[in-house]
């Protein structure tokens, strides 16, 4: 569970998936679906935001994609992390 303090941190999943993905390395790949998917709404949501000039309302996806970005990559690394030690557990 060494990247549940980062995703805490992020705040973009709730404390039982935080759980469920540090203990069970199936769910990372949807999990990385969902967060990609939380991103490019979130960046749709802020250009439409400032072609109608509501700017903090703008301001706020622009953030709420920075956070679901980088949920997205800790994601990824925690998937690269799990291969890794699945490799070594093989080769010892």
């Amino acid at each position: 569970m060494r990247f549940q303090s980062e995703l805490e941190r992020l705040a973009t999943l709730d404390a039982d998936t935080i759980v469920h993905v540090c203990s069970s390395p199936a769910a990372l790949t949807e999990l990385i679906d969902d967060a990609v998917d939380e991103c490019i709404e979130y960046d749709e949501l802020a250009d439409d935001h400032l072609a109608s000039e509501a700017r903090d309302d703008a301001a706020f996806c622009r953030q709420e994609a920075a956070a679901w970005r980088a949920t997205a990559s800790l994601l990824r690394l925690m998937a690269a992390d799990t291969r890794d030690e699945r490799r070594q557990a093989g080769a010892a």
